[in-house]
C-alpha cells in the first residue's frame, strides 16, 4: 500500500470505516507483517512478478487475495512523467500472475477497469472511486479569495516540460496569483508556495490554501494514461468549496461545461472561462456539491467484497 497518496484515501479509511460495521473483522497490515491467517487479504499496487511470489504463498496458504490500483503503470507513461517505474516488468508480471493470483481486483475508474480486463475477466473488477471520508472534510465557510492554487505532484510535470498544462494555460497565468502546494514548475511564477505536509494533514493545508483562492486548477493531457486517472483533485476541490478548472478530457467528464478547459486553449480563452466562470461561481458551486454528495466514504462497497 502507498501510505502516502490515494492509498491513504483508498485503503486506509476505508477500514477505518469497516472497524465500525460488526458484519466483519477488518484489519490493516503491510502484508510482510502476516504471520498467521486471515480469510482476506486486501492490499494495493501488486504488479511485478516478485511480488506477486509474495501474495502467492497467502493464497495457497488459502487467503482470499484481493488487489486495488489507483493507476496505470503497466503501460508505457508519458514522457513527462518521471515516477520510477519499470512499466515494462510491471506488464510481464501483471500478463502472468494477476488473474491467477487475486480473488478480486479494485480499481479507482472505468479507464483502469478497461486497462485491467487486459489480465482479468471484468466480472473480477469492481470499480470503487476514490472517496473523502467526511470526519476530515469540516470546512469553514471562508469568503472567496482571490488567485488560483495547483495541488499536483510533480509526476504530472518536469522541469521545462509543461507535462499536463496547456501552453494557453501558462500563458494566461504568468502576471495572476498562483499558489503552489508542493514542487513548483519551473514555468509558473508562484505567488505563495506552501510545503507539502503528511497525508494526515493534507486534508488541513489544501483547504486553507484553496479558501485563500478563487479557483483550483487540475489540468490533464489527453492521454491513456491520464483516462485512468481518477478525479480525486476535483472532489476535493467541491469539498473545499471552490470551483475547480478542469481539462476538458474522459476524467472529468462529470464536470460542469463552465469549468472545463480546451486541450488547445488560448490565453484569450482562458481568459472568457475564468471570467464566465466567475459570473456563474455559485451555479457551479451547485453543481460540485451534487457530485461531492455522492461521494463520501461509505463502507458498503468495500463490504460487498468479503461476501
Amino acid at each position: 500500500m502507498d501510505p502516502f497518496a490515494c492509498g491513504w484515501y483508498r485503503i486506509r479509511n476505508a477500514f477505518n470505516a469497516l472497524y465500525d460495521r460488526p458484519e466483519i473483522a477488518a484489519t490493516l497490515n503491510p502484508v510482510a507483517t502476516f504471520g498467521g491467517r486471515a480469510d482476506y487479504i486486501y492490499t494495493q499496487r501488486v504488479c511485478n512478478e516478485d511480488s506477486f511470489k509474495v501474495i502467492k504463498q497467502l493464497k495457497d496458504a488459502g487467503m482470499k487475495v484481493i488487489i486495488d490500483y489507483d493507476d496505470d503503470v503497466w503501460h508505457k507513461l508519458p514522457t513527462y512523467n518521471v515516477s520510477p517505474v519499470h512499466w515494462e516488468r510491471n506488464y510481464e508480471g501483471m500478463k502472468k500472475c494477476l488473474d491467477d493470483v487475486a480473488y478480486k481486483v479494485t480499481c479507482s475508474t472505468d479507464g483502469l477497469k478497461r486497462s485491467l480486463m487486459e489480465f482479468v475477466p471484468e466480472d473480477k473488477i469492481t470499480v470503487i472511486p476514490n472517496c473523502l471520508d467526511p470526519r476530515y472534510w469540516v470546512r469553514k465557510f471562508e469568503p472567496l479569495g482571490k488567485g488560483f492554487l495547483y495541488a499536483g505532484s510533480p509526476t504530472h510535470y518536469f522541469k521545462d516540460d509543461y507535462g499536463d498544462f496547456p501552453k494557453g494555460l501558462v500563458d494566461y497565468l504568468k502576471d495572476k496569483l498562483v499558489r503552489i502546494q508542493g514542487i513548483k514548475p519551473d514555468f509558473i511564477n508562484a505567488s505563495e508556495i506552501i510545503p507539502w505536509t503528511k497525508i494526515d494533514y493534507y486534508h488541513n493545508t489544501f483547504l486553507e490554501a484553496a479558501q485563500k483562492s478563487a479557483f483550483v486548477l487540475a489540468p490533464l493531457k489527453d492521454n491513456e494514461f491520464n483516462k485512468c486517472k481518477s478525479d480525486l483533485k476535483y472532489i476535493e476541490s467541491c469539498a473545499a468549496g471552490r470551483v475547480c478548472l478542469v481539462s476538458d478530457v474522459e476524467t472529468f467528464s462529470l464536470a460542469h461545461p463552465y469549468q472545463k478547459i480546451p486541450l488547445e486553449v488560448t490565453p484569450t480563452t482562458m481568459k472568457f472561462i475564468v471570467e464566465r466562470a466567475s459570473k456563474n461561481y455559485q451555479e457551479i458551486l451547485n453543481y460540485q456539491y451534487k457530485i461531492l454528495n455522492t461521494r463520501w466514504l461509505r463502507p458498503d462497497k468495500y463490504l460487498e467484497l468479503f461476501k
